[in-house]
């Protein structure tokens, strides 16, 4: 018969490992406990600052989290932001309004940042490209634009915005491709931003530009240019008459997300932090507010979902680039 003190002992190691795995199972939920730094890739003003500020004034009026300030890092396509906040592994009070500029500055060797070296918290929206010319062009449709892309690519110069390999560069790629053109000879320029671009456009020194939705929307209502297509899946509700390069025969889906990402090394504690805030912040009617006002898709992603497209897309910019041989 077993000793009585011998049952005891063995019930008490039960119940400590029974109490040990729970502990471990049941973390304690984490907070901020300091300032959080919201960093922006650009300075105070543009479409990124404004989606940093949105969520800042959301967070403080609803009393979400009160202690944030936004800290604009422009430089190097993001990578200043970006490299900066990479610097505080493990820490989840420096979070960085992320576009996939990340991923492009490292494919073409900008930045020697991986993207593995931020954790993607969330997706919080989607930019939509477009490609316009002046309204009296003849190039009416996608298909017109992709025969000359196709039989006279040096005849058409396109504006992609302030740097190639983006998602406007790659947006003409793929129609180009689509059409049956070679993309290696298409005739790109750059500028310093949209306005730059528009001027030279509605001037007649360029024939096309292939940007995101926002930029073209009030010159198409204006009546001074024409949008040809826009690369949704579905037609936008800002431009109801403007149809897709999809439905026009082109598989042409292209976008621009915009992530909220934090350091690596963060634990499954804060990640479900930010998780909850930023799906709350998602579903904020001055969100949605801000997301029609710019012509933004609704598009939430958790941490995982953004981290599995932030992977798809590494790999597709990768290989279209490849074929331009713009990698390093």
């Amino acid at each position: 018969m077993r000793h009585p003190c011998h049952t005891g002992l063995v019930i008490l190691i039960v119940a400590s490992v029974f109490a040990a795995t729970c502990a471990c199972a049941a973390q304690p939920s984490w907070k901020p406990e300091k300032p959080v730094e919201f960093v922006v890739l650009s300075s105070a003003g543009g479409g990124n600052d404004k989606t940093a500020r949105v969520i800042q004034r959301i967070w403080r009026e609803e009393r979400w989290l009160e202690n944030v300030n936004v800290l604009n890092k422009p430089g190097g396509g993001g990578s200043l932001a970006y490299t900066y906040v990479s610097q505080h592994a493990g820490d989840a009070h420096y979070i960085a309004v992320v576009r996939k500029g990340l991923l492009t500055n490292h494919i073409l060797g900008r930045s020697t940042l991986d993207p593995s070296e931020l954790t993607p918290l969330a997706v919080m929206a989607n930019e939509p490209n477009a490609m316009a010319v002046r309204a009296d062009s003849p190039l009416k449709s996608a298909k017109d634009l992709a025969e000359r892309l196709r039989n006279d690519p040096q005849s058409i110069t396109t504006s992609v915005g302030s740097t190639r390999g983006g998602p406007a560069h790659m947006m003409v790629v793929q129609l180009a491709k689509l059409g049956g053109g070679d993309p290696r000879r298409l005739k790109i320029v750059t500028f310093g931003g949209s306005n730059e671009s528009t001027t030279n456009l509605l001037g007649g020194h360029i024939e096309v530009i292939s940007s995101s939705v926002d930029a073209l929307v009030p010159h198409h209502k204006a009546g001074t240019m024409r949008i040809v297509g826009v690369a949704t899946a579905e037609r936008s509700s800002a431009l109801p008459d403007v149809p897709t390069f999809k439905s026009q025969g082109y598989d042409v889906v292209m976008g621009n997300w915009t992530a909220i990402m934090g350091p690596k090394a963060l634990s499954a504690s804060q990640i479900a932090y930010w998780e909850g805030l930023l799906e709350r912040t998602f579903q904020h009617p001055s969100w949605k507010g801000m997301l029609e006002a710019e012509a933004l898709e609704a598009d939430f992603r958790k941490s995982q979902a953004t981290r599995e497209l932030v992977a798809r897309d590494y790999e597709s910019e990768r290989a279209m680039l490849a074929e331009l041989g713009m990698t390093r």
